[in-house]
């Protein structure tokens, strides 16, 4: 049994930030709050969240699994003013997902559940990390993407730097002194390469208000981790980007 309601801006974030990396989502629902994983097809980024209960308005779960097709979500999310809730009801007996935006409902068709990837979190520790604007970083990793594909991140003990360099000679650096952050830990210099194609959509996304700071963990040849909390704290997000490694000696 699932009877929910929700604020449109929560769910606006979760299918937003989801869809990042799939169009299809299983959503776990616990009777403490929401749980879910998604990978994107070619199982290079991972994106996994807990939304507390306390963040609904309403909440009557049994627990249960719901597999749904992000889009047509999104598509009737569109349609939700700045003041409407958000209703969800879940029958269990013929898989249909019943969606109340204001006046409008629509009925989906749940997807199958053991269809859809259930990717595990990497169970990595990081010895460097820094937390800073999550609105300053979206700007350098837009900056960058003018330039590349491919950007590198580094970190020592003073300061973070987000850069690009191509052969044609054109490059960013954005740099980010320790003063500016709120947390530096880095024992020893890093450095590490990944792909903005998967960086710039989302970080585009959380620039939008959802969260002031956001903390990264990297180190050589180590995946991304980018961490970040929402709805005052009732939201804990963690996302993964495998590193991008060079053959070069």
């Amino acid at each position: 049994m699932l009877r929910v309601t929700a604020r449109q801006q929560l769910m606006k974030e979760i299918v937003d930030l989801l869809s990042v990396l799939t169009e299809e989502a299983k959503l776990s629902w616990g009777e403490s709050g929401l749980k879910t994983t998604v990978v994107d097809g070619s199982h290079v980024a991972l994106l996994s969240v807990t939304i507390a209960d306390e963040c609904f308005e309403t909440y009557e779960v049994e627990p249960v699994e719901i597999g749904i097709e992000l889009g047509k979500l999104r598509d009737l999310l569109s349609l939700a003013g700045p003041n409407d809730l958000v209703e969800l009801d879940y029958d269990d007996a013929t898989g249909a997902i019943n969606v109340r935006v204001g006046e409008v409902h629509r009925i989906l068709r749940g997807l199958d559940t053991g269809s859809i990837t259930e990717p595990r979190q990497p169970d990595l520790e990081f010895e460097c990390k820094a937390t800073l604007s999550a609105e300053r970083l979206s700007k350098a990793l837009r900056a960058a993407k003018f330039v590349g594909e491919l950007v590198d991140l580094s970190l020592d003990k003073n300061q973070m730097t987000v850069s690009v360099t191509v052969e044609a000679g054109e490059g960013v650096n954005v740099r980010f002194d320790a003063g500016e952050m709120s947390e530096l830990v880095a024992p020893k210099p890093t450095q590490s390469t990944y792909s903005l194609q998967f960086l710039d959509p989302l970080s585009r996304r959380l620039a939008s208000g959802l969260t002031e700071e956001i903390t990264v963990e990297f180190q050589d040849r180590y995946p991304l981790r980018l961490s970040w909390s929402s709805n005052e704290g009732g939201a804990s997000w963690t996302y993964f980007l495998a590193p991008r490694v060079s053959n070069d000696p």
